[in-house]
């Protein structure tokens, strides 16, 4: 039994969900695809399906085989991308119930999410998919860059 799916999503396009319960901790999804050197390129839908393993390597995931590419980003997430050599795991970072969209946190830097809008709809989502870690520099950016009342 497959233990996700993908279907429509109300966040973006296609989503990745949860066919059983999942506990904290446990293995959802493991990403796969050919291991390249050069950044994958955009699809025909202008999407990129990669994940980079460290600087300058990276999973194409833009194969049929890889049912984790429809994984959506969250400014609150229920599961996180673990690398652990060659392989990168998408793990529960809470229990997650059956039907439920895995989601997690796609830690673009800032200068890439000014181009990556979100659609979460997270009571935190700040409209951009950044890094969790740089969601305070980012807000402050975008208050400064506001026109004052």
């Amino acid at each position: 039994m497959n233990k996700v799916e993908a279907r429509t999503s109300p966040i973006h396009g296609i989503g990745l969900f949860a066919t059983r319960d999942f506990a904290k901790g446990e293995r959802v999804v493991q990403y796969t695809g050919l291991i390249v050197y050069t950044p994958p390129q955009p699809d025909k839908n202008g999407l990129v399906h990669a994940m980079e393993l460290n600087p300058g390597r990276w999973i194409d995931g833009s194969g049929q085989e890889n049912i984790a590419r429809h994984a959506n980003h969250s400014c609150e997430p229920n599961a996180e991308s673990q690398p652990d050599g060659d392989v990168i795991q998408i793990v529960a970072l809470r229990d997650i119930k059956s039907g439920e969209e895995i989601t997690f946190d796609y830690g673009y830097n800032l200068c890439d999410a000014l181009s990556h809008p979100c659609h979460c709809g997270a009571k935190g989502c700040l409209g951009r998919i950044v890094a969790t870690p740089l969601r305070t520099a980012f807000w402050k950016h975008l208050r400064i860059g506001r026109a004052r009342d």
